[in-house]
Protein backbone atom coordinates (compact mmCIF):
# COMPACT_ATOMS: atom_id res chain seq x y z
CA UNK A 1 0.00 0.00 0.00
CA UNK A 2 1.39 3.56 -0.86
CA UNK A 3 2.03 5.31 1.67
CA UNK A 4 0.34 8.81 0.72
CA UNK A 5 -2.73 7.32 1.32
CA UNK A 6 -2.27 6.90 4.61
CA UNK A 7 -1.44 10.13 5.28
CA UNK A 8 -3.23 13.36 6.80
CA UNK A 9 -2.04 16.53 5.61
CA UNK A 10 -2.47 18.26 8.67
CA UNK A 11 0.34 18.54 11.05
CA UNK A 12 -1.96 18.52 14.50
CA UNK A 13 -3.60 15.42 13.13
CA UNK A 14 -2.65 11.53 12.99
CA UNK A 15 -4.15 8.83 10.80
CA UNK A 16 -5.12 5.45 12.48
CA UNK A 17 -1.65 3.70 10.76
CA UNK A 18 0.42 6.87 11.79
CA UNK A 19 -0.87 6.20 15.35
CA UNK A 20 -0.62 2.26 15.17
CA UNK A 21 2.95 3.11 13.96
CA UNK A 22 4.08 5.79 16.43
CA UNK A 23 2.93 3.00 19.16
CA UNK A 24 4.73 0.22 17.93
CA UNK A 25 7.80 2.01 18.23
CA UNK A 26 7.11 3.19 21.69
CA UNK A 27 6.20 -0.60 22.57
CA UNK A 28 9.52 -1.68 20.64
CA UNK A 29 7.49 -4.30 18.62
CA UNK A 30 9.82 -6.86 16.90
CA UNK A 31 7.88 -6.43 13.55
CA UNK A 32 6.97 -3.49 12.50
CA UNK A 33 4.40 -3.59 10.34
CA UNK A 34 5.12 -0.08 7.54
CA UNK A 35 7.51 0.22 5.80
CA UNK A 36 10.04 2.76 6.09
CA UNK A 37 8.59 5.58 4.60
CA UNK A 38 6.22 5.60 7.71
CA UNK A 39 9.25 6.38 9.95
CA UNK A 40 10.40 9.13 7.63
CA UNK A 41 6.82 10.36 7.83
CA UNK A 42 6.90 10.85 11.42
CA UNK A 43 10.48 11.82 12.09
CA UNK A 44 9.16 14.94 9.08
CA UNK A 45 6.82 15.99 11.90
CA UNK A 46 9.46 15.29 14.75
CA UNK A 47 7.35 12.51 16.69
CA UNK A 48 10.18 9.95 16.08
CA UNK A 49 14.03 10.45 15.61
CA UNK A 50 16.69 7.69 14.03
CA UNK A 51 19.51 6.36 16.51
CA UNK A 52 21.29 4.33 14.50
CA UNK A 53 19.19 1.29 13.17
CA UNK A 54 16.91 1.69 16.09
CA UNK A 55 13.97 4.37 16.12
CA UNK A 56 12.77 6.29 19.10
CA UNK A 57 9.99 8.58 20.14
CA UNK A 58 10.59 11.80 20.61
CA UNK A 59 9.17 14.20 23.72
CA UNK A 60 7.08 15.56 21.18
CA UNK A 61 5.93 11.89 20.12
CA UNK A 62 5.59 10.96 23.81
CA UNK A 63 2.98 13.70 24.41
CA UNK A 64 1.15 13.14 21.36
CA UNK A 65 0.68 9.52 22.31
CA UNK A 66 -0.77 10.42 26.05
CA UNK A 67 -2.35 13.40 24.90
CA UNK A 68 -4.28 12.71 21.83
CA UNK A 69 -5.85 16.22 21.75
CA UNK A 70 -2.13 17.17 20.68
CA UNK A 71 -2.31 20.32 19.90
Amino acid sequence: MDIQQLLIRHPCVMSDPEWIALESIEEKTTHFVFDVSMLHNLRGRGLVESAGERWHITEQGQRRLHDRAGC
